[in-house]
């Protein structure tokens, strides 16, 4: 269990405030979550592209403030939003995620069927992280994750 902090009340305030829309915290916080030598700067959400729009409005409903940011062309994800909160840390808001690499553009599927609810957060599966920093091209993250996954694994078995 996450001990209480300014995060652990960030991330339980947006799933609250998000409960009725398919979505998951991912990314450094997910790590963080799962023990690994992380401290996150921002939170990473996931949610489907019918429910982006919806999304964005509760979290600007909610003091976060969309910011413009400079486009990577690497990325094709199909909805993006960066959001500043005064009293919290950044919140990305990613639909339809996707990367460009030598012309072909990989996606990763979200299934918000695949989260969990652990104290009051809702949580995307380590395994789809994975996937999503290895289309990133994040190689320390995926080797963290697989490390976690393998004994993960490992301990199942025995």
């Amino acid at each position: 269990m996450l001990k209480p902090d300014a995060l652990t009340e960030q991330l339980t305030e947006l799933s609250s405030l998000l409960s009725a829309y398919p979505f998951g915290v991912g990314g450094s916080c997910l790590l963080w979550q799962l023990g690994l030598d992380v401290q996150p700067t921002d939170i990473d959400l996931v949610c489907t592209e019918a429910d982006f729009a919806a999304i964005s409005a509760l979290l600007t409903h909610a003091g976060y403030q969309a910011q413009s940011i400079k486009s990577d062309p690497m990325y094709a994800t199909a909805k993006f939003n960066h959001f500043r909160h005064i009293e919290g840390r950044s919140v990305d808001l990613m639909a339809g995620i996707a990367v460009r690499k030598d012309n072909v553009i990989s996606r990763f599927a979200f299934h918000p069927e695949r989260c969990r609810w652990q104290d009051g957060i809702c949580w995307m599966p380590p395994a789809d992280w994975l996937h999503i920093y290895q289309l990133f091209g994040r190689s320390e993250r995926v080797a963290q994750l697989r490390q976690y996954l393998v004994k993960l694994r490992l301990g199942s078995l025995s």
